[in-house]
């Protein structure tokens, strides 16, 4: 019987691997950017959930999984963190 999800070679892991250590290099050196303190935060941020997307799809091998509860269970609450973002920016903004 075949795997109806089957896994990625070795190479994908490989190159997801790779991206991970290069984002994780990045995240670190975002502070040395000649950027503000609310821009380095987001990008810390973006390159976050970045990582958490390969995370994700290719090691939780989510990227095979076609249950829609599923996707709706995992993203779920990136739009509650989202929904909380916006609610917290017009504050950093009017007090900063």
């Amino acid at each position: 019987m075949s795997d109806p999800h089957p896994a990625p070679g070795y190479g994908a892991y490989l190159v997801i691997w790779v991206w991970l250590i290069a984002l994780l290099a990045g995240g670190t050196f975002v502070s040395y950017l000649p950027i503000g303190k609310t821009g380095a935060v987001s990008l810390i941020l973006a390159i976050a959930l970045v990582k958490t997307v390969l995370v994700g799809l290719f090691y939780m091998h989510l990227k095979a999984e076609r249950s829609v509860s599923l996707w709706v269970v995992v993203f779920f609450p990136f739009l509650l963190v989202g929904a909380a973002v916006l609610l917290v920016l017009p504050g950093i903004f009017l007090f900063s």
